[in-house]
C-alpha cells in the first residue's frame, strides 16, 4: 500500500536485523517508521537509536505512550494508533495497518502521486473498512470453528499469497505459532511453483491460499489447480468476485471486494478466527501451553 499510494520506494526491515546490520538506504534522505506497540525494552529500541544516528527523519509508532517511552520521546514525529493488546496482537496489527494506509494516501495526495479524486476515493474505501471487518469477523467465526475441529492433528500449514497477501501469509504464520503453536510456512505465490513446494505437501495437508482479487489472479488460480490435483486441503481466502478458486477449495472464507492494497485488513481476519479456534480446541483436548519462554 505504501509504495502504491505514495509512489515512494518502501522497504520493511525487521528491527533487530536493522539494529545489528544497518541499511545503506537509511540516511538523511530517508524516513524511518519505527513500530513498537508496547514500547517496552526490546531490540526495537536499538533500531530506533540507529535510525536516529543515521540522520533519517524518524516517526515513532506506539499504542502505549507511557512516560519515558522512547518511541514518543526520541523521534521527530509520533503516531499513536490507540489499539489495545489482549493476548494475540489482533487490534494492534490491524489498527497500525489502517493508520499506515491512511498516511500513505495522504502522502500520495501531498506529493502529487495521487490525484485528489483518487485520494478521496481511497479514503472513502478506508472509512468503510470497519463495517467490512465486522462482517468478515462474524461470517468467518463459524467456519473457522468447524475447520479447527477437522484439523487437530495437522502440525504444518503452508500459507501462499502474492503482493500484499504475502504479508498476510507472514502474519498468519506468526499467529499459528502464537496461538495453537503450529508451524506455518509463508510463501509467495510464484515461489510455491518455482521451488516445487507442492512436492513437500502431503495429501490432505492444509494450504491457506490468500487470494483476493488483484494482480496475481492468474497465478493464484494456477496454484489452486495444482493444489487440487495434488490432493491438498485448500483453505481459500478470496473476495466476492471470485469464481475460479472457490470451486476447488474445501474451505472458503469470502471477503468484500476492496482495493487490493487494502485487502490485508480483511483477509487477515479469518486467520485470527482460525488460529484462536485451533488453540481453543487443542487446549480442550488436553494440550498445555508452555508456562515460560526459554
Amino acid at each position: 500500500a505504501f509504495e502504491e499510494y505514495t509512489g515512494l520506494i518502501t522497504e520493511p526491515l525487521q528491527a533487530y536485523e536493522y539494529a545489528a546490520y544497518g541499511h545503506p538506504g537509511l540516511n538523511a534522505h530517508s524516513a524511518a517508521l519505527l513500530i513498537s506497540s508496547s514500547g517496552r525494552p526490546t531490540t526495537t529500541w536499538d533500531a530506533l537509536d540507529r535510525a536516529l544516528a543515521a540522520g533519517a527523519y524518524v516517526v515513532g509508532i506506539t499504542d502505549n505512550p507511557y512516560d519515558g517511552n522512547p518511541f514518543v520521546d526520541k523521534p521527530h514525529s509520533v503516531l499513536i494508533p490507540g489499539a489495545q493488546k489482549k493476548g494475540l496482537p489482533a487490534q494492534t496489527t490491524s489498527a497500525t495497518m489502517a493508520m499506515l494506509m491512511d498516511l500513505a494516501v495522504e502522502l500520495g495526495r501531498a506529493n502529487g502521486h495521487l490525484a485528489p479524486e483518487k485520494a478521496d476515493a481511497l479514503v472513502s474505501s478506508l472509512c468503510a473498512m470497519p463495517a467490512h471487518m465486522q462482517d468478515v469477523l462474524t461470517a468467518s467465526a463459524g467456519p473457522a470453528d468447524v475447520l479447527a475441529q477437522t484439523l487437530p492433528d495437522r502440525r504444518v500449514y503452508t500459507l501462499v499469497g502474492g503482493g500484499p497477501s504475502y504479508g498476510v501469509a507472514q502474519i498468519g504464520s506468526a499467529l499459528l505459532a502464537e496461538g495453537p503453536q503450529e508451524v506455518g510456512l509463508p510463501l509467495t505465490v510464484e515461489e510455491f511453483h518455482h521451488g516445487l513446494r507442492y512436492g513437500a505437501i502431503g495429501k490432505g495437508d492444509p494450504v491457506i491460499l490468500i487470494a483476493p482479487g488483484g494482480a496475481a489472479n492468474q497465478r493464484n488460480w494456477e496454484t489452486a489447480q495444482s493444489l487440487a490435483n495434488w490432493g491438498a486441503h485448500i483453505i481459500a481466502i478470496v473476495d466476492e468476485r471470485d469464481t475460479q478458486i472457490t470451486p476447488l477449495a474445501q474451505t472458503v472464507f469470502t471477503t468484500p471486494a476492496v482495493p487490493e492494497a487494502m485487502s490485508p485488513l480483511l483477509t487477515l481476519l479469518p486467520l485470527h478466527n482460525l488460529t484462536i479456534q485451533l488453540a481453543l480446541h487443542k487446549m480442550a483436548n488436553g494440550y498445555q501451553r508452555p508456562t515460560f519462554v526459554p
